[in-house]
């Protein structure tokens, strides 16, 4: 149930950030997800503070691709599960494809995977529905259903931990494959597209998955299964003819997705790794030799998630769900770069330590609190989150307090920001002049706090472990249990989709009062501070983990990426 409120976090995120980052972009040519970190805080403290930080989720993810085919092909056709032959098959087709096609292997599977997957959740969904009934079927009869606390309200701390589990999805604003979208997208009509599509994707697919989840627990029963999705999806495609189409989609489809996503955090992955680190150090290596080196990186970032992968003995399973806990401490520097005014915006140093001491946080209670306790209360992403700002907050107030604040970096310390517009920084003044005709999500007051009230009061309250089971009869029913349902459901998952309705409605408001006309710069053109920057001829060279096969016939060391040619993908 916590990933449908998970999604709309992630939409909430991604669209209270990206437009004013689209819009920056198209004036400060950006491509790399740490552009605008660097343009806006010019610290190289920062920048490869926040690297760090979002390559490690990144590879995590990666390699979570891998382990996700392992786990259901291995489980599907019955074989061992140390069997590697489809995880290490799969990754060298994405390497190759991701080598030929760059971005437009993304494009495609990323479409191709979306139409089969909501396809097969339809399918599957009404299939069931079909040959067992719903939410409403006997099936579901708190009584005798095998697992009765399902409808039982969740302890306090189990409440709190859904809820901020759900709230570290808001990371993924930071993720490069995300931010990559946003600079490479052709037009921001597609991108608006895509809000509406990330703020309904949950009712496709996650109800239906809780639901085959939930009909899981009644059809599995007895049977021991380290992979209980494969294990519905068998039993769907042995019921019927019709079934055996759905469940068979449904394999395509997720086969699909992990190409899709696999692929574009490699393409990611790969291109922040060349950004940030390999052409600083290449500046005047020739396109060929770069081009190669793209490749060398891209293998090295493949092999590297498989090895995880494959080497995962339960630690990365501990590790995947603290990901997007990582990330989270990449997200305070994006909003305050974007949103933040002088007097609240922190010396970029502070920002940095605040950052990496948010991400130890993280990963140290995840491996030791976690291992002693049965549950920590808070996700392990959301303590470091605290922690992050507290010392962020603690460490400038005593920088200002002791009158410091106008202290200035070393040199070593000042990026090379010619391709951003040289010695024109960005301000806040500038930001909000940018944005001045543009409607946004995250400065509307009721949107944001409708957001975050509606979305605290989809937990159920302090109604703990009720009602009660009441003794078991022979039988192994409860014959005293009597939980108050709507349609089936417990109340407090009714009430959980109803609050959940809430926030897709107030979702798609916020998206349709975006302009569609984004990237039209016309209004700002009597403004020469507006006028798109002028690129420096050091800017990172063409290679195909960056764009497509149709831009690589450039090879000049001295060729660069526009925004033009990206969006060309």
């Amino acid at each position: 149930l916590r990933w449908i409120p998970s999604k709309l976090f992630m939409a909430f995120g991604y669209m209270c950030t990206s437009p004013r980052l689209r819009r920056i972009s198209l004036i400060r040519h950006y491509h790399s997800p740490l552009d605008f970190i660097t343009d806006r805080f010019r610290s190289q403290f920062l920048r490869y503070s926040i690297f760090v930080i979002l390559l490690v989720p990144s590879i995590i993810y990666l390699a979570a691709q891998p382990i996700t085919l392992k786990g259901n092909f291995n489980d599907l056709f019955g074989l061992e599960d140390n069997n590697v032959i489809a995880p290490v098959a799969i990754c060298a087709f994405i390497l190759v494809l991701e080598w030929i096609g760059g971005l437009n292997v993304v494009a495609y599977t990323d479409s191709a995977q979306g139409i089969l997957m909501i396809l097969a959740f339809v399918l599957m969904s009404s299939t069931l529905c079909h040959l067992y009934g719903g939410w409403g079927s006997d099936i579901f009869n708190p009584k005798t259903y095998p697992k009765p606390n399902f409808f039982q309200v969740p302890s306090t701390e189990d409440q709190v931990a859904m809820w901020s589990f759900s709230l570290q999805w808001i990371s993924f604003a930071a993720l490069p494959h995300f931010q990559q979208r946003t600079y490479a997208s052709g037009e921001f009509k597609s991108m608006k597209l895509a809000y509406f599509v990330i703020s309904l994707a949950p009712w496709l697919t996650m109800l239906v998955g809780v639901f085959s989840g939930t009909l899981g627990v009644y059809l599995l029963q007895g049977q021991e299964t380290s992979n209980p999705f494969t294990g519905v999806v068998a039993e769907l495609m042995s019921a019927s003819g019709f079934g055996y189409v759905a469940g068979l989609l449904i394999l395509v489809g997720s086969v699909a997705a992990i190409i899709s996503t696999a692929d574009s955090l490699l393409i990611a992955t790969t291109h922040m790794v060349m950004s940030e680190v390999v052409n600083p150090a290449m500046k005047n290596a020739s396109h060929a030799r770069v081009s190669f080196v793209s490749k060398v990186v891209s293998f090295t970032v493949m092999a590297l998630g498989l090895v995880i992968a494959l080497t995962d003995d339960g630690a990365l399973s501990d590790l995947a769900a603290v990901q997007n806990g990582m990330c989270l401490q990449a997200v305070p520097t994006l909003l305050i770069g974007l949103f933040f005014a002088p007097r609240f915006t922190p010396h970029a140093w502070i920002i940095a330590v605040g950052a990496l001491a948010g991400f130890i946080t993280t990963v140290v209670i995840n491996y030791t609190w976690n291992e002693k306790e049965d549950n920590y209360f808070f996700n392990a992403g959301v303590w470091g989150l605290c922690h992050n700002i507290g010392i962020m907050f603690t460490l400038e107030m005593a920088l200002r307090l002791c009158r410091a604040s106008e202290w200035r970096a070393p040199k070593w310390d000042v990026p090379n920001t010619d391709n951003f517009g040289g010695d024109m920084p960005i301000t806040y003044d500038w930001l909000n002049g940018l944005m001045r005709n543009v409607r946004e999500p995250f400065k509307s007051e009721w949107f944001v706090g409708l957001f975050v009230i509606t979305s605290i009061l989809l937990l159920p309250g302090n109604s703990a472990g009720l009602p009660e089971l009441g003794e078991q009869a022979a039988d192994g029913s409860y014959p005293d249990f009597t939980p108050t349902t709507v349609g089936g459901l417990p109340d407090w998952i009714f009430k959980l989709l109803m609050g959940s309705v809430v926030l897709t409605i107030s979702l798609i408001w916020a998206i349709y009062h975006l302009p569609s006309n984004l990237d039209d710069l016309s209004d700002l053109n009597d403004d020469s501070e507006y006028v798109p920057q002028k690129k420096s001829k050091g800017s990172l060279p063409i290679s195909k983990t960056s764009t497509n096969s149709k831009n690589t016939s450039l090879s000049s060391p001295t060729d660069v990426i526009s925004p033009d040619k990206i969006r060309e993908v």
